[in-house]
């Protein structure tokens, strides 16, 4: 239950920084994607390869194959900015049969790194 009221106040504050409020925190929308990249090498790339495309190289020791994240699309309801929250929370939906192998970074990124993050997955998709 903890996990998911920290998931819904995480989401209530990244939904308030998609709004015209954040807009005056980055007057320059590059920025925001800047340093969502200098973020992405930080705690992603090693998984997720640094083209973001799942090839990383810590990927001959893993089971799955990380997801290729240039490929991001939003299914539903569910937007990239939502989908990349799920993900670093643990809480994403696998594939039938997949199991939780994403370590959970929520408790270790504040809100600001997983919004650049976000920034940095949306300008890179294909």
């Amino acid at each position: 239950m903890r996990l998911k009221m920290k998931l819904i106040l995480i989401f209530m504050v990244l939904v308030g920084f998609l709004g015209e409020g954040y807009a005056s925190v980055y007057t320059d929308q590059n920025e925001a994607v800047k340093k969502g990249w200098q973020h992405f090498k930080m705690f992603c790339a090693n998984c997720h390869g640094k083209n973001a495309d799942g090839k990383g190289p810590l990927v001959e020791a893993m089971k799955l194959m990380p997801s290729d994240l240039t490929a991001l699309r939003q299914t539903g309801d569910i937007c990239i900015a939502e989908r990349v929250l799920r993900a670093v929370s643990g809480v994403h939906v696998l594939p039938e049969g997949q199991e939780q192998k994403m370590p959970v970074f929520s408790g270790n990124l504040e809100s600001i790194t997983i919004y650049e993050i976000t920034q940095f997955l949306k300008a890179i998709q294909k």
